[in-house]
């Protein structure tokens, strides 16, 4: 049985120009920095839009960890990243790679990406923009139904190099992937113990690929847990392992 662990690096989110430097400029900084403040206090929680979205994949929110990870959804697409709150205020992120899945829901993942001011009041926050006209507002949400709960959508990868073995999962519950070679396809769903994740109708290219090892195109299930997807083949043998793209 291999063993398959790769770090992967953090991707600034190609949404447009504006978004990708004021990103990049925010993954500089020094999260060492005794200006920053590791509080959990208010922010920690998952908040969504005091609005339902019916005809999307899943609610959209975001949702703020206490070991300063946060995960976004705008309904069909998934955002992972770190952030960070200065004692002033001022609000920092990170973010990593996401699907590209047209979408009608709430751009949260956006919001967050391009915050540089949070509030919390009660059970509303307000992340403001470089603008101070640029606000989303938010509500605490209490539905078990609502937030990243064991949910494996997202991009999970063994390196981002352009060859590297990746798996995209969207929330509409069909993938895309590569081996390193051929590019896959197909469709998830969740197991009986809502923690497996069983892949189906996996098709894929027929491209002769030569010194590649092609281990992700035996993919059967998976298991999330810390931020790292074991993959198994149909026979249960794990094949190797991928990290999520904010770790």
């Amino acid at each position: 049985m291999r063993r398959r662990l790769a770090r992967v690096v953090v991707l600034v989110v190609a949404i447009a120009t504006s978004v990708a430097a004021l990103t990049a400029c925010a993954a500089a900084r020094d999260f060492r920095s005794p200006l920053f403040v590791r509080q959990s206090g208010p922010l920690v929680g998952v908040w969504t839009v005091d609005e339902t979205f019916a005809d999307t994949a899943e609610q959209p929110f975001v949702a703020f960890n206490q070991d300063r990870s946060w995960t976004a959804s705008d309904g069909c697409n998934r955002v992972r990243g770190k952030w960070q709150l200065r004692s002033d205020g001022t609000f920092v992120t990170t973010a990593g790679p996401s699907t590209l899945m047209a979408c009608d829901g709430a751009q949260l993942p956006l919001a967050v990406t391009l915050a540089e001011r949070v509030e919390v009041d009660g059970d509303v926050m307000r992340l403001y923009g470089s603008s101070e006209s640029t606000v989303t507002e938010l509500v605490r949400s209490t539905d078990p139904l609502v937030g990243p709960q064991g949910f494996p959508v997202g991009y999970w990868a063994e390196s981002l190099t352009p060859t590297s073995p990746y798996l995209s999962l969207s929330a509409d519950r069909t993938f895309t992937g590569s081996d390193g070679c051929n590019e896959l396809f197909g469709t998830w769903s969740t197991g009986d113990d809502d923690e497996l994740t069983v892949f189906s109708d996996v098709g894929t290219t027929m491209r002769a690929c030569d010194n590649v090892d092609q281990w992700l195109g035996r993919l059967a299930t998976a298991r999330v847990m810390s931020g790292v997807m074991t993959l198994q083949d149909a026979d249960g043998t794990v094949i190797g392992q991928l990290m999520g793209a904010s770790r």
